[in-house]
């Protein structure tokens, strides 16, 4: 009995990785390992040699999905399929150069993902096979002699050996011509196939050929020809018959076609469904904004005429429901910021880094003129994006900077730019009071914060809209931190950081 395919999942959400482990596990697929980073998940395919992985794009540490599957690509071939809820053309272009075997977009069924992996193991197979066939072929070329044909160049007499006949469905010792060589071959080639005999002959040269003879049954016959001049009239070359190998890259071609309509089909239909969530989301922001303000509005005149009939107790009350209001309506707001994202089209052009900072810094210090701050501008940041969007990367980040310095004697915050493996990458440092490492991956997550509301105020949403900016440019975040000992946010705006 064959043995259930090995399954290696890359996915940094464990609830979305444990949800995928127990659906692979019930369609029969073995799944011996989840793995929630680059370099985990190349240890993890050395140890568990694996039939295919399903590779998150955006998981954790230096390496997003793509940066692995261009490793394995070429130290440890492996089958990746991508599942990933972007289908940014930047990040398609990307992921197409690794040779993926698959693309499924976030959310996909059951069946689609079913479909999908038996698609990518055939098409595995398929190669696997294209391989061991070339091998063999190879060994039977040297291990025996091939059909041998040779021409006249000037009365186009062939003589061709008896294997070579039989290749070519001839006559062992019946005469041969050009003409009647080429009356053999598929009407589909022979056009094409004539011409490079004709333009190999004047002046003769090597020439190679491989095309399909008339058949009288349904499976086509490929043959290959490969010819060299042995004189100055005669042409001598090998006679071989290719249709396995023919065979075989068709059918992995028409695997290949039906993968690239897969990723287009289901790339439509997240379009559509992105422009249908973007007319909820604001249809439902609208409709909750307007009793958020009633609640707001009515706490406040509470609070104003009727504040000694509810006494201090009342007041407070009153007052922390008006700020919860204010609070909902901020949240409603970012959450609509953040949808859309995914439907804007990032209008590029050249970006002075610099600049927006210098400005959002200053800002900041004309709230707080009491705090002692020491900023840090490198002169000459310069990036090529979307203005609108890069200046919300910047005050983002710097915003965040600000306020988890608050509690500084000196507030320090540096913004520059340094080499990454070789490549240039913006970062943005502050002496703020940092924290866990452990805890990094909860940062780029909506709503998920490492610090109470009382401490430090805010939506959990600012982290998120700056990965989702860089993401849309092809670009990345990223942090370094320890805590109590401030943090550094590391930026790209393009996929080579």
């Amino acid at each position: 009995m064959k043995a259930p395919a090995r399954i290696l999942i890359v996915e940094d959400e464990s609830i979305v990785a444990f949800n995928l482990q127990q659906r692979l596990a019930q369609l029969g697929y073995d799944v011996p390992a989840v793995a929630v980073s680059g370099q985990e998940s190349l240890d993890l395919i050395l140890q568990t040699n694996p039939d295919l992985v399903l590779m998150d794009i955006h998981i954790e540490g230096d390496m997003d999905g793509i940066d692995v599957a261009a490793r394995l690509k070429e130290d440890n071939p492996v089958p990746v399929i991508y599942l990933t809820a972007y289908s940014e053309d930047s990040t398609l272009e990307r992921a197409r150069k690794t040779s993926p075997y698959g693309y499924l977009i976030k959310p996909f069924s059951e069946r689609e993902l079913h479909a999908t992996i038996q698609m990518a193991l055939e098409r595995r197979a398929v190669e696997e096979a294209l391989v061991e066939n070339k091998r063999l072929l190879q060994q039977a070329l040297d291990a025996a002699s091939m059909g041998v044909l040779e021409m006249d160049t000037v009365t186009n007499a062939m003589t061709v050996s008896t294997q070579a006949a039989s290749l070519l469905g001839r006559d062992a010792g019946q005469p041969l011509t050009l003409t009647d060589f080429l009356a053999g071959v598929d009407e589909k080639d022979r056009p094409n196939v004539e011409a490079k005999f004709r333009e190999a002959l004047a002046p003769l040269k090597q020439f190679s050929e491989e095309f399909r003879l008339l058949s009288e049954t349904r499976l086509t016959r490929w043959i290959k020809v490969d010819a060299r001049p042995t004189s100055q009239h005669r042409v001598s070359g090998i006679v071989q018959d290719i249709s396995a190998r023919k065979h075989a890259e068709i059918r992995l071609q028409r695997l290949n076609e039906g993968l690239e309509h897969l990723v287009n089909e289901r790339t439509s239909e997240l379009r559509e469904s992105l422009k249908e969530l973007e007319t909820f989301s604001y249809s439902v922001a609208h409709d909750l904004r307007s009793p958020i303000r009633s609640i707001s509005g009515l706490s406040n005149i509470l609070l104003e005429e009727h504040r000694n009939a509810l006494g201090d107790e009342g007041a407070k009350l009153l007052a922390r429901i008006a700020a919860k209001s204010t609070q909902m309506g901020n949240l409603i707001d970012a959450l609509l910021n953040l949808s859309r994202l995914s439907t804007v089209t990032p209008q590029l052009s050249d970006v002075d880094l610099s600049e927006m900072a210098s400005e959002i810094l200053s800002q900041q210090m004309e709230t707080e003129p009491e705090r002692m701050a020491d900023v840090r501008v490198a002169p000459g940041l310069t990036a090529h994006g979307d203005p609108v969007l890069v200046r919300s990367v910047l005050d983002n980040l710097l915003r965040n900077a600000w306020k988890f310095c608050a509690k500084r004697e000196v507030t320090r915050i540096e913004v520059g730019q340094e080499l990454k493996d070789g490549h240039p990458v913006f970062f943005v440092r502050d002496n703020g009071c940092g924290f866990d490492m452990a805890h990094a991956d909860q940062l780029f997550s909506p709503f998920r914060r490492l610090h109470s509301e009382t401490e430090f105020k805010g939506t959990g949403i600012g982290l998120s809209i700056v990965q989702r900016i860089a993401a849309r440019h092809g670009g990345r975040v990223w942090v370094q931190a320890e805590l109590d000992q401030g943090a550094t946010f590391y930026f790209t705006l393009d996929n080579r950081g």
